[in-house]
């Protein structure tokens, strides 16, 4: 047995699970009805996502949409489509472009959405109102033996670790797999064109061209030329699928289908791989913002530029940086060097200019040197306010422009080198240094 065929009678869910999922459907498609009758909300169920599509994995999701006629204010949609779903799942408000609950039903985590029922393309549409049109252009499009190959593709990209459109990962959608199948025909042939890529990579399906965009890849969306379904993914995300595929066509291996997971490693291990790199890792950590994962990751990036840049100004060397996220939001920096010297070299005027005056009367006598021209313009040695990456942003965190919710937290701790060996630091410690591929594990 091949390994495609291995992974695929793993991940392809059986008739029972299929019956099982279909009957959940129903089911909610008939109490989300009736609280919509009571409520007076005249919606149009649409089940959408890869359930409907055929394209599921085992122990699927379930998207569920309303469609309110384009007539109803935005207001109303908001208020009777969060009843409904209160009502049926009593789940967890989350927000889009429009608001949404999410809960468990019958054994499947469910997403009821409600959206417009937009009747054309051209119409101004959200991601939310674009999604039905997505839909049928797959169940339309999509060959009877490619679901298969899309199965192989999602599970592949699981796998590995860029499968999915939301902030935390920023990857390949579920959508996009889809069409990446239908572009190339196969699984094995969507590895070996994406084994070709490079940035700036542009795709279209035959007739539906678009034009070009600026993110790592373009995908251009079938039903709405003016949109990149791939805007999501990274540059990271882009190159790891692209080595992912040539080491999979040399040496195929389920391993790329179901890497070993990471456990955090020993304290000794960490200062086994990380070495003296160790001594200039500079970790701020605080409490999980309990905010769902689309909302958090952007505000926790937002937070990591803001205290790279701080340390850059002050003329810190950042080397590399990661985000981990467990009990803790971990946004580990590491400094060519935790320390700098306590003299720096202040930049002053062009030696000629009218300023120059000035700088020499403030730097004459109060400088650890007399100001000095070097290449056309004044320079003076002076002491270093800070001289340590840690003690710089204990000092000024919370006056950089952070997420919005990260601005909120009471607990806001920064730690620097050997001391990060505490338990609650290893998983990000490990994270950070551990350049293993995950199907290398």
């Amino acid at each position: 047995m091949s390994v495609e065929d291995a992974v695929l009678k793993k991940v392809k869910p059986t008739r029972a699970q299929d019956a099982k999922v279909l009957d959940a459907v129903h089911e909610l498609e008939s109490l989300v009805s009736s609280e919509a009758r009571r409520l007076d909300a005249h919606v149009e169920l649409m089940l959408v996502g890869s359930v409907a599509k055929g394209t599921h994995l085992r122990d699927p999701d379930i998207d569920l949409f309303m469609l309110f006629p384009e007539s109803t204010s935005l207001e109303t949609l908001k208020e009777k489509g969060l009843a409904i779903g209160r009502a049926v799942l009593g789940g967890r408000e989350h927000y889009a472009q429009h608001p949404y609950v999410r809960g468990d039903f019958e054994g499947f985590q469910v997403d009821l959405v409600p959206c417009f029922k937009v009747r054309d393309t051209r119409s101004k549409m959200s991601a939310v109102d674009r999604t039905p049109f997505h839909t049928r252009f797959v169940k339309e499009n999509l060959g009877k033996d490619q679901a298969d190959q899309v199965r192989l593709l999602k599970r592949f990209m699981k796998g590995i670790g860029c499968y999915g459109a939301e902030a935390k990962v920023q990857g390949f959608s579920g959508y996009l797999c889809e069409l990446l199948v239908m572009r190339f025909g196969t699984f094995g042939s969507v590895l070996q064109a994406a084994s070709q890529w490079k940035r700036r990579e542009h795709i279209e399906l035959p007739g539906h061209e678009g034009k070009e965009f600026s993110e790592p890849i373009t995908f251009i969306d079938p039903v709405d030329a003016s949109r990149n379904v791939a805007s999501a993914v990274s540059l990271e995300s882009l190159l790891l699928l692209i080595r992912a595929s040539r080491e999979y066509l040399g040496s195929p291996s389920e391993k790329f289908f179901f890497p070993a997971g990471r456990a955090p490693w020993p304290p000794s291990k960490v200062k086994e791989v990380a070495g003296e790199r160790l001594g200039n890792i500079v970790c701020v950590s605080f409490p999980k913002i309990d905010l769902i994962d689309d909302v958090v990751y952007p505000q926790l990036r937002k937070s990591l530029s803001a205290a790279v840049a701080l340390l850059e100004r002050q003329e810190f060397e950042v080397d590399r940086t990661s985000i981990h996220v467990d009990g803790l939001a971990h946004l580990v920096i590491e400094l060519a060097s935790l320390t700098l010297p306590d003299e720096r070299k202040h930049r002053g005027p062009p030696d000629k200019s009218e300023n120059a005056k000035e700088f020499l009367a403030k730097w004459r006598k109060n400088g650890l040197s007399p100001p000095f021209v070097e290449r056309g313009r004044w320079y003076v040695i002076v002491r270093r306010d800070v001289t340590r990456g840690d003690e710089l942003l204990r000092q000024e965190m919370r006056s950089l422009s952070l997420g919005k919710d990260v601005k909120k937290v009471s607990e806001l701790s920064v730690h620097a080198g050997p001391e990060m060996l505490k338990k609650e630091h290893l998983a990000a410690l490990t994270e950070h240094f551990d350049d293993r591929a995950p199907w290398d594990r």
